[in-house]
């Protein structure tokens, strides 16, 4: 047994190792993707904010209304007030560019000859010979201050036209430079040099990142290994972001990609594959030296394991065993915390759970025992009953007893309602009609008046209900809230649809409970245990345990109660299949 269970267990774990494997390499790869993801996307995310950031200077600069108005409106008259103004604007621009310690150049090429030259913030328009600059360019060397190649930094310029209510004012350079633009396609030590085209990648294992501007790269192309530089600027992919896989000879690379519209630019990041693939090829030989290595030790635990267990099932099987046998208070106890310990737990909770199964049915077919007795009790009465009634009825008409006769009729549809026996189910505005007619009866009686509220039923009107399910509330209502009080008041009854369900709502004005009270109902309703006494609760905890019989113990009584404002009964019953449940009962 031991040996079938060993070689069960050692074909999948070979098979576990050649997908894990595969796993692994794939879930590898998935991280490499998402870190070079990571990295492109984080460039990205800074090199829009230095273009955000440039933008910003140029809509700070565009927008000064006081300078575009000296630039474009200063006259000869005005020389002392120019060279003034011209002092103090370019101050201004200098602390706005010393807070933006980013930005390398900023030149104002200004049309007005009046303005004078103050380097190197404001010059002359005729300095610049070509004036079809495009919004942004990129490498640009700008020699308008030095022709000297040293002091010259390659810089990405935004240049953008001056104007003032359409007027041309002059032109706006904003420069970066294209280390600080781009610093990552610079920060790796062999990058500041020059590199030989098909430098091997994996020298590099955090990997490289160039830039594109549109098909041509403008950062470093060389550092690009020839086929997939070609490749690049013959396939490169039209997605906004994303990565791919490219194998050259031997070798395969991870390039993530993320491009950037406004500019027209895309960030190249590529990293060599081969570290992970001798990783990968490690990891699978030493799990295969591993699994031999444990297939002997296993055929050991196995065999001690396979006899442990049986031994403790066999527990269980004589517990299955007893129970068939008609033994319902078996306790099964097995050492341990595995499954079949809690195997073990398990059955003894059913077996216990079937008990209490049991003993529920016993209640349910024990209270429908009391209703059928009950109903052949008033089958034998009513037919002797109506007959009682009409007889006094007619004494009183005789007699012309206009009260009497009323009390009489109204206690007869009160009593050919209660005792029709062959209706379990009634609709909703016959139990609301019984309920107006109990009313009345109570009105005639009583010194003070109760008025009911319905609201009306509309679709709810022929809605199919347990009979007597909203009376004996009433009825509470009145006994235990109302005629404490002795004063007029109202009983009002509404009908609403919510979370699945039909609540019937039952709201009295009378001396309502005390915290206490409320809270032993609640409690006696929710354990389906009888109160403690004969106050109250009786009418509730039978419409509980209907509810309970028909429709199941997730449909509960709600209650809320607040002494000398009154009581609110909410009854739930299912929103569809009401019938159904009714008629299954039946």
């Amino acid at each position: 047994m031991a040996v079938v269970y060993t070689v069960i267990i050692a074909i999948p774990l070979f098979i576990l190792i050649i997908g894990g494997s595969e796993y692994l390499s794939n879930s590898l790869i998935e991280s490499l993707a998402l870190e070079a993801q990571r990295t492109v996307r984080d460039q990205r995310t800074y090199m829009e904010t230095m273009i955000d950031q440039m933008e910003r200077l140029e809509s700070v600069i565009g927008s000064d209304y006081t300078l575009l108005h000296f630039f474009l409106f200063s006259t000869p008259e005005d020389t002392g007030t120019i060279v003034e103004n011209l002092l103090y604007h370019t101050k201004a621009l200098e602390r706005i560019l010393f807070a933006q310690p980013m930005i390398y150049k900023v030149h104002l090429f200004i049309e007005n000859p009046i303005v004078p030259e103050r380097w190197p913030l404001v010059f002359r328009e005729d300095r610049i010979k070509n004036k079809n600059f495009p919004r942004w360019i990129f490498n640009y060397e700008n020699h308008i201050i030095s022709d000297v190649a040293l002091q010259i930094e390659p810089a990405v310029y935004l240049t953008s036209e001056l104007q003032l209510n359409k007027r041309h004012v002059g032109i706006l350079q904003i420069g970066v430079r294209m280390e600080e633009f781009a610093p990552f396609a610079y920060n790796h030590p062999t990058m500041r040099g020059t590199m030989e085209q098909g430098t091997r990648l994996d020298a590099l294992p955090e990997g490289r990142t160039v830039v594109m501007a549109g098909s041509n790269f403008f950062v470093q192309p060389n550092m690009l290994e020839e086929g997939l530089l070609n490749y690049l600027q013959k396939e490169y992919p039209k997605e906004t972001a994303g990565y791919f896989r490219y194998r050259f000879r031997a070798n395969e690379y991870l390039v993530a990609f993320a491009r950037i519209p406004r500019l027209d630019l895309a960030l190249i990041h590529y990293r060599s594959m081969k570290t992970i693939v001798a990783s990968l090829t490690l990891i699978r030989l030493g799990a295969s030296m591993i699994l031999l290595a444990s297939i002997l030790l296993m055929f050991g635990f196995i065999h001690m394991a396979t006899q442990r267990l049986f031994s403790r099932l066999f527990v269980i099987m004589n517990g299955l065993r007893a129970v068939r046998d008609g033994n319902l208070q078996v306790s099964l106890s097995v050492e341990g915390h595995d499954e079949v310990a809690e195997m073990a737990t398990i059955f003894t909770a059913m077996v216990a759970q079937i008990n209490t199964l049991l003993e529920e049915t016993k209640q349910e077919h024990e209270l429908v025992a009391q209703t059928q007795i009950r109903a052949m009790q008033n089958q034998i009465n009513a037919h002797f009953l109506y007959n009682a009634l009409e007889s006094i009825k007619m004494q009183a008409e005789v007699y012309d007893q206009a009260d009497v006769v009323q009390s009489l009729t109204l206690l007869g549809r009160l009593m050919r309602y209660a005792l029709r026996l062959r209706d379990a189910r009634v609709p909703l505005h016959q139990e609301i009609d019984y309920i107006q007619d109990y009313i009345q009866f109570l009105n005639i009686r009583n010194d003070y008046r109760i008025t009911l509220l319905v609201d009306p039923l509309g679709p709810y009107q022929n809605l199919e209900i347990p009979k007597l399910l909203i009376q004996p509330i009433v009825e509470n209502a009145v006994k235990h809230g109302i005629e404490p009080r002795g004063e007029d008041t109202t009983i009002s009854i509404t009908v609403t649809e919510k979370d699945s369900c039909i609540w019937i709502e039952v709201q009295d004005t009378g001396i309502g409970m005390s915290p206490e009270r409320l809270a032993a109902v609640r409690l006696a309703l929710e354990k389906g245990n009888p109160l403690q006494d004969s106050s109250g609760g009786v009418g509730l905890q039978n419409i509980q345990e209907r509810l309970w019989f028909f429709f199941g113990h997730p449909y509960c009584l709600e209650i809320e109660s607040a002494m000398g404002v009154g009581t609110v009964v909410r009854i739930p019953l299912p929103a569809s299949g009401s019938k159904e449940h009714i008629e299954r009962i039946e």
